[in-house]
């Protein structure tokens, strides 16, 4: 299962994304600190798996929920900031897109893993 702090990494890295090329200056900023944080916790999960190739990992059985939900968030994380930043936007309408795309992908990623969790445990 994926740490928290790795999904939040990421959806604020994709937040980051959507906001608008025009506001440079604090966006660049913002998506500065989200790819430094990214890579922190991708280096702590690989730290947690010994510094083992993470291919190591136990591969997990997803179902279909959780797959719908992981493409749910791939869809709002790649596909989102390029659809919605624009030069035309407004500051406001500009970080509120980036942070909606950041709740959407941390909500399809949090219950993508509460939905494998709860599978993984009735297993037992």
């Amino acid at each position: 299962m994926l740490p928290a702090g790795f999904i939040l990494a990421l959806s604020v890295f994709c937040g980051a994304q959507t906001i608008a090329p025009a506001y440079k200056g604090p966006g660049d900023v913002v998506s500065l600190v989200a790819a430094v944080w990214f890579l922190v916790e991708l280096s702590r999960l690989s730290a947690r798996n010994q510094w083992r190739p993470l291919r190591s990992l136990p591969k997990p059985r997803w179902g279909v929920i959780g797959v719908t939900l992981i493409c749910a968030a791939l869809l709002a994380g790649v596909l989102g900031p390029h659809l919605l930043a624009s030069r035309s936007n407004s500051p406001i309408a500009s970080w509120g897109l980036g942070a909606a795309v950041t709740v959407l992908v941390a909500g399809c990623l949090f219950a993508a893993n509460a939905s494998y969790r709860r599978r993984a445990h009735r297993g037992w």
